[in-house]
């Protein structure tokens, strides 16, 4: 009997090598270019961390765990988390998820009426207790009066978590050179100056805390308008996709004081700010999005290959994960496809404006 035996044969005067099969006592000979052989190895490596990162981001948007949010809370302690933005939307629902998982909860918005009114849910709710700030992230002098008393409660409580969500748009999609400049200076107010100063008054204490007890958690709410760069809504893009810089260079800043800095991309959610009132397999509930994200902390599932950014809910994590593969064909597809969506709501925007406005000159006359 002939053992199965596998060789190559080389020919010294050329370079081609060959490979002998002995199989049943049968031989086989290929003649392969080392070049092919070479190619071959290469294209192989390619699938396989292909397939690699495709079964990574399925574990990452099923089964995998994240850092567990309790992990910067205070063995014994009361701690607190901050929310900006938080009375609706994404904002409301960190608070109140939060607050589920035995966080006290700072509250930080525009409205102080709306501001008491979730304050008193939360705590009637969950048991926690809650403070309230109101303060107009637009307004340069309200922020500097409003973060004199959040840098206070900072050194003052233990403050753990601070969620960036707070965020302003433009009113409906807008050529960049039609944009009003009052509501450009409102969106970078708010979206650049507005985090970046409300960040600088708490990340000491938040840095100082973390050197005597557990780590601290700074999480700022990006878009996907940040990731692929977003026509007619321009000015927001942009804001967007400078938090993005800003995050990792701040991560990488405090990575050795202890204190996680990440950014979540969420694509379009069910919002007053999107103007989508129904959820669907690609637009989720602020509760079902929020979920997703604290369950899935540190893991990129669609970012993959960005430090330390996450694209955490299923669907967004697929589309944004697509877009890296393909690189510049898919992200001037995403382009295209966004300009053209946003153009049909400018369109529709337009025609629920002259609407409202024949009715009010209807109600006048």
């Amino acid at each position: 009997m002939v053992a199965d035996t596998y060789r190559f044969k080389a020919d010294p005067t050329s370079s081609v090598i060959h490979p002998t099969f002995h199989v049943l006592g049968h031989e086989f000979v290929v003649d392969l270019p080392i070049q092919t052989l070479i190619l071959s190895a290469v294209g192989a490596a390619v699938l396989l961390r292909w397939a690699l990162s495709i079964f990574r981001l399925l574990l990452e948007i099923t089964v995998l765990p994240g850092t567990n949010i309790k992990k910067f809370q205070t063995r014994g302690g009361s701690t607190w988390a901050l929310v900006t933005g938080a009375t609706g939307g994404i904002g409301l629902e960190f608070a109140r998820q939060l607050a589920s998982k035995g966080f006290n909860v700072i509250l930080l918005g525009r409205r102080p009426d709306a501001l008491g009114e979730v304050a008193a849910d939360i705590e009637s709710k969950y048991g926690v207790k809650t403070k309230t700030v109101s303060v107009d992230m637009a307004s340069p002098s309200a922020r500097a009066t409003a973060f004199v008393e959040v840098e206070k409660l900072s050194k003052d409580l233990d403050l753990g978590v601070l969620i960036n969500n707070v965020g302003a748009s433009h009113e409906m999609p807008v050529a960049f050179a039609e944009t009003d400049p009052a509501e450009m200076e409102a969106i970078i107010q708010t979206n650049i100056f507005g985090t970046l100063q409300l960040t600088r008054a708490v990340l000491p204490a938040m840095i100082a805390r973390s050197k005597r007890g557990p780590k601290s958690l700074v999480l700022n709410v990006g878009s996907m308008s940040g990731r692929i760069p977003s026509a007619l809504l321009a000015t927001y893009s942009c804001t967007k996709g400078g938090l993005q810089t800003w995050t990792k260079a701040l991560a990488e800043e405090v990575k050795a004081d202890d204190v996680t800095v990440l950014m979540v991309l969420p694509a379009f959610v069910v919002s007053n700010m999107s103007k989508i009132r129904k959820s669907s397999l690609f637009v989720p509930t602020p509760k079902a999005f929020v979920k997703s994200t604290l369950s899935r902390l540190g893991l990129p599932a669609g970012a993959q290959g960005r430090p330390y950014e996450m694209t955490p809910y299923w669907s967004h994590a697929i589309a944004d994960y697509v877009v890296g593969m393909f690189g510049y064909v898919s992200e001037m597809a995403g382009i295209k496809v966004i300009l053209s969506m946003h153009k049909d709501i400018r369109k529709r925007a337009l025609r629920k404006k002259a609407r409202e406005a024949g009715k009010g000159k209807g109600k006048q006359e």
